[in-house]
């Protein structure tokens, strides 16, 4: 029976449910309450002229929202894509910022498949695509982004990046149950005997989250490449 707490790491949008209060003190210092409120409603409801404005009024592209979401992040999730291209481009902005739980803005692009932004964040800003632990390979296939995978992977991501569980990208396009993801992935190298820290494989994940056919195919290509039946995942 499928545990949780095999994946217990997984990205905060998966399930880590993490409050903070409060921004970094550095932010702190410059900005008050009110003004913070006023970027994050702007940045939440796509206002980039106001946005604009109070960063010209001396607020940080950096800034934080209460929660610790930088605003550009929250412009992503948001869908605030005119706030999004501003900040992007906005003298001063921090492309590598992370929020509370180690995210950048180039993962957020890949998880809410923002392919031209995530071009941009590559190409012309020069955003690495590698990284320890989550890396935007691992979010654009947990919501099953083919393009942005195909993309990340033409850029040199790594196509068996271990999370902070040793979770591969292939796994989550498994769980996000995207048959041509995972065949590309595979046509790219993913290895499917790699096990995470609970012991389970690309094979196992497909069992835990019902993906049959997917399930079925790598039991194949296992014993085609391996001249044997799959052994099975950790046993209790």
């Amino acid at each position: 029976m499928f545990d949780l707490k095999s994946f217990a790491n997984f990205p905060s949008f998966l399930g880590l449910l993490i409050l903070a209060a409060g921004v970094a003190p550095a932010t702190l210092s410059a900005q008050t309450d009110s003004q913070i409120a006023a970027i994050t409603k702007a940045a939440t409801f796509d206002d980039a002229r106001e946005v604009k404005a109070l960063i010209d009024k001396g607020m940080s592209p950096n800034q934080k929202d209460p929660k610790g979401m930088p605003i550009l992040m929250l412009a992503i999730q948001e869908k605030s894509m005119k706030t999004v291209d501003y900040l992007i481009n906005a003298k001063g902005i921090d492309l590598n910022q992370t929020n509370i739980t180690n995210e950048t803005p180039l993962m957020f692009a890949a998880l809410y498949g923002m392919l031209p932004e995530v071009k941009t964040l590559v190409n012309q800003k020069e955003v690495p695509v590698n990284r320890s632990g989550w890396t935007p390979l691992h979010y654009a296939c947990t919501n099953g982004h083919l393009d942005i995978a195909l993309f990340l992977l033409d850029k040199g991501a790594a196509v068996d990046a271990p999370s902070p569980n040793e979770t591969t990208p292939i796994m989550m396009a498994i769980r996000a149950g995207n048959i041509q993801l995972v065949r590309l992935l595979l046509d790219r190298g993913a290895d499917i005997r790699i096990r995470n820290q609970q012991g389970y494989s690309a094979i196992d994940v497909a069992e835990l989250f019902n993906q049959e056919e997917i399930q079925k195919g790598l039991r194949a290509r296992w014993q085609k490449l391996y001249k044997e039946p799959y052994p099975g995942g950790p046993k209790s």
